[in-house]
């Protein structure tokens, strides 16, 4: 397993030896809503201090969704999550819980449906919070509405510079030859895929 801070190795244990120690400084926390290690003593991460006070929510007072959006979250009720994985999560697609049960036995932290911190409303399949912070998308399907969202995801992807990577149904059957490529670059340089 890797540390959940730093990505180094740490054992059996969610942080290293070295964390710890921070850990018992006060330097190093767990969120006391998400459950995610944090540095520094705050009582809760980032992502649920903005959640906490509202400021996930549209910002502008005057917002108004867009069909694209409607879509997305009828997409989200249409189609439930019933598919368990190994650690927990609730998945929409057996294509999903492959993916989610290979970051869970490699040690990568990772979230499901996590809403991409931008003022459109857009949840990606799979949120990494180590090292430099990564966005997971699946592609599994090619009919026209659905190649219309992926589109319009994508360019939320690209205007707000949130790191992606695109995965679809033929990496899924070499996903242990492809995701480690795919994730390389935005690990820390000592984490290891043994």
């Amino acid at each position: 397993m890797v540390c959940q801070i730093c990505g180094e190795k740490s054992g059996f244990f969610p942080i290293c030896k070295s964390c710890n120690t921070l850990r018992e400084e006060g330097k190093v926390s767990k969120c006391q809503e998400c459950g995610v290690w944090k540095k520094g003593d705050k009582l809760l991460c980032y992502d649920c201090f903005l959640k906490k006070k509202g400021f996930d929510k549209k910002q502008a007072e005057n917002y108004k969704q867009t069909d694209e959006e409607k879509e997305e979250e009828d997409f989200r009720n249409k189609f439930p999550a019933t598919y368990i994985t190994e650690d927990g999560h609730r998945v929409r697609s057996k294509a999903e819980q492959i993916i989610d049960n290979w970051l869970y036995h490699k040690g990568i932290v990772h979230s499901y449906e996590r809403r991409v911190p931008i003022e459109e409303e857009v949840y990606c399949d799979f949120f990494i919070p180590l090292g430099e912070k990564v966005w997971i998308e699946f592609w599994g399907s090619e009919e026209e509405k659905y190649l219309k969202r992926k589109r319009l995801k994508k360019s939320y992807y690209a205007k707000y510079k949130k790191n992606l990577i695109e995965l679809d149904d033929k990496d899924i059957e070499k996903l242990d030859d492809i995701l480690p490529i795919k994730l390389r670059p935005f690990l820390p340089p000592t984490f290891s895929f043994d």
